[in-house]
């Protein structure tokens, strides 16, 4: 059985003109990474999963856990953080 489309059929009668579409605000998500860059690496599976289940149990998000990992590297190689 094949499956029914949505597409209407011609009737002759003039299309409606469709209103240009207004921009939106952005969601949440993307207007918390306004100023923000992203750093990202490959991980085996199974060090990912731990990693999120620390987070979890630490009641912290990856992304808070991973700063405070890099803001410790950083400073073990005395390496300053200029804005």
């Amino acid at each position: 059985m094949a499956r029914s489309t949505n597409a209407r059929k011609s009737t002759g009668a003039p299309a409606e003109v469709e209103e240009p579409m207004l921009p939106i605000e952005a969601p949440r998500r993307q207007r918390n990474r306004i100023g923000k860059k992203s750093i990202a690496g490959r991980f085996d599976p199974a060090v990912a999963r731990a990693f999120a289940i620390l987070a979890v149990k630490e009641d912290s998000t990856i992304e808070a856990m991973l700063t405070e990992a890099v803001l410790d590297i950083l400073q073990k190689y005395n390496q300053p953080i200029e804005k």
